[in-house]
């Protein structure tokens, strides 16, 4: 039975453990983020007119909105960002960017006072991802609770979002795939959360003719989408696809903004140095359709569940044309993975660069350098070899593959 691969007592006696300067490179990365929020906090206000938990606002504004039933405002950004400005005096723009599956937890989180709220969110998120991800934690990469002190989880907690959650969806999903394919389409389906960072997990399935876990995920989207169009009205979900998505889209040409320098997206680096539309598309294309061709020829080849689902998890930032760092965090487990399974010094460096790359890259795309994409690129490839290439089935030997 294939399952996600973790390290044996035995692998882990004949390699080096991860290097302390690799985790403090990657905290400290990421916390000059933190760092800069703090020197410029005032009345709870950041760099940039964000509220201190950036985008967690929108969870508890929302929910403050979902509770009094006021869904016209919700998805109207006009008078989304109007209603936010009573409940955050001086706030930047935002608009409420999730589907209506997501309601029931932001008006849960909206019923405690705005900071009781926050730490929920991120406690809670936070535990249930360490959960998720112990069967994955190499041996090597010392406890499991250092899940969260990855750079892309340290900017999970400073943008408040929802990485966490649906990245403990992924995992959860791919562990059950093997013992309980129907719960494992549960989990998946569960990602319509943020459903674009589902988008090869269904390439995936196809591939292995994981027909149980395909009509369980069908089935529980579909209930989903069923059961909030009845609580709240179809119009939420038509306002959230035609509405939300096109100004949501509109951010992959991120000009000049700060979160723009947050993109994993080929297309977004290459509308930074050019407005060229048609050229950015013509660098995306090739890349979205090179990164679901891995995962369709991986999955084909039989390679186990865990080396294709942390594949998986790398070329979906790849294949995505809007998407963000602080969403990495189960790239995080594939780059550490990759760096303790490394038989070649490239391999070691390609995937040490992309573990580091999320916070990093921020200061790379001020400089013009495409890191993110490009560091993706280089663990995929990784991933790749030691999955496929020669030596992987040796590789794989000294590996264990089970959830006992």
């Amino acid at each position: 039975m294939n399952a996600p691969v973790s390290f044996s007592e035995a692998e882990t006696l004949t390699r080096t453990r991860l290097s302390p300067v690799l985790w403090i490179a990657g905290i400290l990365s990421a916390a000059m983020l933190f760092w800069v929020d703090l020197l410029n906090f005032k009345d709870g206000i950041v760099v940039g007119g964000a509220y201190w938990g950036r985008d967690f606002v929108n969870v508890w504004t929302g929910g403050q909105l979902i509770r009094a039933s006021d869904f016209a405002t919700l998805y109207d950004v006009s008078a989304y960002q109007d209603f936010q400005q009573t409940l955050f005096a001086q706030i930047g723009p935002h608009n409420y960017s999730y589907p209506p599956v997501s309601f029931p937890l932001a008006a849960l989180f909206s019923l405690l006072p705005y900071p009781l709220a926050l730490a929920g969110w991120l406690g809670g998120t936070g535990a249930l991802f360490v959960h998720a991800s112990r069967r994955w934690w190499p041996t090597g990469a010392g406890t499991p609770w250092l899940v969260l002190l990855t750079p892309a989880a340290l900017l999970n907690i400073w943008a408040g979002h929802y990485g966490f959650l649906v990245g403990a969806l992924f995992l959860l999903g791919w562990q059950k795939l093997d013992r309980s394919p129907v719960q494992a389409g549960i989990l998946f389906g569960c990602m319509l959360l943020k459903p674009h960072l589902a988008v090869l997990v269904p390439i995936a399935l196809l591939a292995r003719g994981e027909w149980r876990a395909i009509a369980s995920g069908v089935v529980t989207v579909a209930l989903l989408v069923g059961g909030t169009s009845l609580m709240f009205g179809w119009q939420c979900w038509h306002q959230f696809l035609f509405g939300v998505s096109a100004t949501q889209s509109s951010m992959i040409d991120a000009g000049e903004s700060f979160f723009g320098l947050m993109s994993t997206s080929a297309a977004t680096a290459v509308l930074r140095w050019t407005d060229a539309l048609p050229l950015a598309a013509l660098v995306q294309v090739p890349v979205s359709l090179a990164a679901a061709a891995m995962v369709f020829l991986a999955a084909r080849r039989g390679v186990p569940v865990g080396r294709l689902a942390l594949l998986t998890a790398t070329c979906t930032f790849l294949a995505l044309p809007y998407a963000f760092n602080y969403d990495m965090v189960v790239v995080m487990v594939g780059a550490l993975a990759a760096m303790l399974g490394a038989e070649r010094p490239w391999q070691k460096w390609a995937a040490a660069i992309a573990f580091l790359c999320p916070a990093v890259a921020i200061l790379a795309a001020l400089g013009g350098v495409p890191l993110i994409p490009l560091a993706l690129g280089g663990l995929a490839w990784t991933q790749w070899r030691q999955a496929v290439g020669a030596g992987a089935r040796r590789s794989f030997n000294r590996q264990t593959a089970t959830f006992a």
